[in-house]
């Protein structure tokens, strides 16, 4: 990096200061002269509120050139202006190279410790020297401070003067490169590209909150974006690491320019910058900063069935009898709280469901499907040995403390010590376990071993509601507090912590009912971690799923004896990935919650969690069979397949309907086809953090016409899925086809062949499946499918090869082996075709790892009939070539290298 502090001039550059609206507690629509004037950092302009433009900061000095990129101080420029008082009068700049492409730039506090985000990031520990960086950065140094990033020669980023930072809220207005911005979350999206013209503010706090048809903060955080820069694909990243509440704004200044506002309550602002030639490899430097995902075991691409609301065993028994005689695929079964004593964690209900452990038993060495539980963090507040987990986390001290005696309700429950007490599910009060606490996470995993020993040692663990929630927090009672007891909730105390200056957007949402920042949470006036470092639940809310993931993690790597298993959970931050996939939450049976999943799958494949999918059919409201069926053919196709409703609907298992289960068994079975290509991928994104799911945007970015394309996806760069999505127009779909060549995976027909990007519609009856497409240049390994991964994984490989020139590989392990990944332990191979040679090249031969290590057909799609075909240099004679399409049936030994040859 060359840094410089020059004074900036705007000519071939960014904008610079602009009219930005002054943060008001109630939001941009509460702006009046009179409210305005509360603020003296803020000034009445015709009919808005704007933050004056000599607020901000200015150098006090030159900059320090240092090891590891620079420092500079900064000092406000008008110390008497404030927003809402506690200002930070002098600022700490840091900027660190870490490598050629990632670049981190924080401000503190020059003068006292603040809060910062104990979550680490995977760069050198002393940065390495970069030889030729592709990023730069200078500072002004004309009295008001001004930040400029430039990428590969451009400015691609400039942070405009009016920045406040004070004790509880930074704002900081960025103008950006380009038009084209993805990213943040976890929000209620309808679009995978922000538009810029609504200029919407989304809040980002985590909670426990369906997606509806607001402007909403839903479970996760991830303050994380991507740009793409110019036509020729260049692109940024910027992750902002804080986990308070937090809003953003992207919109248009006054001359068309791209802009974003970033606010959090508090800690610091920290950003991690990403430079990538595609977006793609932005979001391999992100991965690899946040650290790369975690595999998930084979059978957990395998199709998934769960409900809230199975009464008994033998209810889950006759659901798993109906799909077997549908001849669906199915490798998982899931039980809700419904299997729950009384719906507390770690037991089992002794009348309904006592033979449970018997059945997963059975499930398991009989038909070769798992089960996997749900377990919630919130633990029933019932003691002297009603409840042993509760006993045993009192005396561990686990649970979430009031941050003093003083603050302790006087209707304390008998027992709950200094505990903060809510009220979920159990049908008592319950505590909050505080995952950054080692006690806790060692009672956590002994209680998950003790459930374990009783319910049938399940291999997959499902945690949820750890946002963390709770009902009718500052209300008069939970909507599902029993009629017989008095009216209770967990009320927050006026601090500053729980009624902060600025409450964010989410304060201001309609569902918010009880227009605090606590709303369907616990207080912010609660302390975590140990006694030598608390940490408020104001600053740590957001990493109560991350911390939960890590503590469930470990307890399953303890407890499956090296096997991997399955976890999926639903508060997620940066890096949890590493720990967890993740599910879209409460979402409804409407065409609209189907749309927006493909824009959630895309996006959590940016935030480092390809593992990913939404409720099939939806959870909320009851489906109907033509949403049902079509979402099922999408839902093949998510990485995290999986049909789930909720208690009160009709069943919806893709058995009920003969013409759904139909479309199951066409859809999964391609999926089943496909899985070693899609293991493959999963390998690939932890071994090199690829994203498995990418938007056509981001694969093909030098193209604009495909830059707001949000209805089709791809898995990896070879298979690309376009589902129907639109109710008024359910058997047609407009599809998008890139330039080049594309054939068809459900006929093999080439489907287009060209050089320009093109839409056509296509005519889908309620019988025939989606549109689902291979790219020239690829090479898909397969496998027949059957009705579990478990007797997939059985049979011989296969190969199918499209166009000329084409490449593609096969990872394979045992399936579930944790350490296989990362010991080298498995079969990996690659594959390539060019001048009219396959060449099959194996890098690890661990072919014992296979049921059949034979590579029994090649399949040529794009190749004119030949005159011969040689297998390792030998005339080969079983053959054929019908409609286009060539088959070779070579039974090759894929523990050694081969070549087939067409003449």
């Amino acid at each position: 990096m060359k840094f410089s502090w020059v004074l900036l001039v705007c000519t071939a550059a960014l904008a610079g200061a602009a009219d930005l609206d002054c943060p008001l507690p109630g939001g941009p629509d509460t702006a009046s002269e009179e409210t305005c004037a509360l603020y003296s950092a803020c000034l009445w302009s015709g009919d808005r509120c704007l933050l004056a433009e000599d607020i901000g900061y200015q150098l006090d000095g030159p900059p320090l050139v240092i090891h590891t990129g620079y420092e500079a101080y900064l000092e406000r420029r008008r110390p008497e202006a404030t927003v809402f008082g506690g200002d930070v009068d002098r600022l700490h700049v840091l900027a660190v190279e870490y490598d050629d492409h990632r670049l981190g730039v924080s401000f503190r506090d020059a003068n006292a410790d603040r809060y910062e985000v104990p979550v680490p990031l995977d760069v050198p520990p002393l940065p390495t020297d970069p030889n030729y960086p592709v990023y730069d950065m200078s500072l002004s140094t004309d009295g008001e401070f001004e930040l400029s990033v430039q990428h590969s020669g451009a400015e691609v980023l400039r942070m405009l003067p009016q920045f406040v930072y004070s004790d509880q809220f930074i704002e900081a207005t960025f103008v950006l490169a380009g038009s084209d911005v993805y990213g943040f979350g976890e929000n209620n999206h309808d679009s995978f590209r922000h538009d810029l013209d609504v200029g919407e503010t989304w809040p980002v706090f985590a909670l426990d909150r369906p997606p509806g048809d607001g402007v909403e903060n839903l479970y996760g955080t991830h303050p994380f974006f991507t740009a793409i820069e110019d036509d020729f694909g260049h692109s940024f990243g910027v992750l902002f690491l804080n986990s308070n509440a937090m809003e953003y704004r992207l919109f248009r200044l006054e001359d068309g320019s791209t802009a974003l506002t970033f606010r959090t309550t508090g800690g610091i602002l920290d950003m991690c910058f990403f430079f990538g030639d595609s977006p793609l490899e932005v979001l391999r430097q992100y991965y690899l900063t946040i650290g790369r995902p975690v595999m998930p075991p084979y059978w957990g691409l395998g199709f998934q069935l769960c409900r809230y609301g199975y009464t008994s065993t033998d209810d889950i028994r006759a659901v798993r009898e109906r799909m077997k005689a549908a001849q669906i695929p199915q490798d998982i079964q899931y039980s809700d709280i419904d299997y729950m004593n009384v719906r507390r964690d770690f037991t089992i209900d002794p009348r309904n469901f006592s033979d449970l452990p018997a059945y997963v038993q059975e499930l398991r060495e009989q038909e070769e499907v798992r089960f996997v539980y749900i377990y919630d963090p919130a633990i029933a507040a019932e003691f002297d040995g009603g409840y042993p987990s509760a006993d045993r986390g009192v005396q561990s001290d686990v649970f979430i403390k009031w941050m003093n005696a003083s603050l302790v309700p006087d209707d304390q429950c008998e027992g709950c010590r200094d505990y903060v007490v809510g009220y979920v599910w159990p049908e008592s009060k319950t505590l909050f376990p505080d995952f950054l606490k080692v006690e806790t996470v060692n009672w956590w995993v002994d209680e998950m071993r003790r459930f374990r020993e009783i319910s049938g040692g399940a291999d997959g663990f499902w945690i949820d509601m750890n946002e963390p929630s709770s009902f009718g927090t500052n209300l008069e009672k939970p909507f599902n507090w029993p009629d017989d007891l008095p009216p209770w909730s967990l009320k927050c105390p006026d601090t500053k912590w729980d009624s902060p200056p600025y409450p964010t957007r989410w304060v201001r949402d309609p569902s918010n009912e009880s227009k605090r920042l606590s709303d369907h949470t616990i207080c912010m006036s609660t302390v975590q971690g140990n006694d030598t470092h608390p940490f408020l639940h104001y600053d740590v809310h957001n990493l109560f799923g991350y911390a939960e993931a890590s503590a469930t993690r470990l307890a399953m790597d303890m407890l499956l004896e090296g096997r991997r298993g399955l976890l999926v959970g639903r508060s997620t931050f940066p890096g949890s990935g590493m720990w967890t996939g993740h599910w879209l939450g409460d979402n409804t049976a409407r065409w609209k919650d189907m749309k927006r999943s493909v824009v959630g799958m895309l996006e959590f494949n940016m935030f480092g969690i390809p593992y990913v999918g939404a409720d099939i059919c939806g959870f909320n409201g009851a489906s109907t069979e033509e949403l049902c069926l079509r979402w099922t053919q999408l839902g093949a196709f998510y990485p995290f397949s999986r049909n789930h409703n909720t208690i009160g609907t009709p069943a919806q298992d893709p058995a009920v309907w003969p013409s759904v289960a139909a479309a199951a068994r066409d859809a999964l079975g391609l999926r089943y086809r496909l899985l070693p290509y899609l293991y493959t991928l999963f390998w690939r994104a932890r071994a090199f953090g690829e994203p498995v799911v990418r938007s056509l945007a981001f694969q093909f970015p030098t193209d604009p016409a495909l830059r707001g394309v949000d209805t089709q996806f791809l898995w990896g760069d070879g298979v690309m899925v376009a589902p129907i999505l639109d109710e008024t127009s359910m058997t047609s779909v407009n599809v998008t086809l890139p330039a080049g060549k594309w054939w068809d995976l459900r006929d093999g027909k080439l489907a287009y062949s060209g050089d320009i990007t093109t839409t056509f519609q296509y005519h889908v009856g309620m019988d025939e499946m989606i549109p689902v497409y291979a790219r020239a240049g690829t090479i898909l390994p397969w496998q027949r499918n059957e009705t579990t991964t478990a007797a997939a994984r059985r049979n011989p490989f296969n190969l199918s090869v499209f166009g000329d020139t084409a490449a593609g590989e096969l990872y394979w392990d045992d399936g579930e082996s944790r350490l296989a990944p990362y010991l080298g332990d498995f079969y990996r191979s690659q594959f390539w075709l060019e001048s009219g040679e396959l060449h099959m090249d194996v890098l690890q031969p661990r072919t014992d790892l296979m049921h059949q290590p034979v590579l029994e057909t090649v399949l040529f799609y794009g190749q004119h009939q030949p005159t011969a075909v040689l297998v390792d240099g030998e005339a080969f004679e079983d053959w054929s070539f019908v409609e286009d399409v060539l088959t070779v049936r070579p039974n090759l030994d894929m523990a050694t290298n081969h070549t087939v040859t067409l003449q």
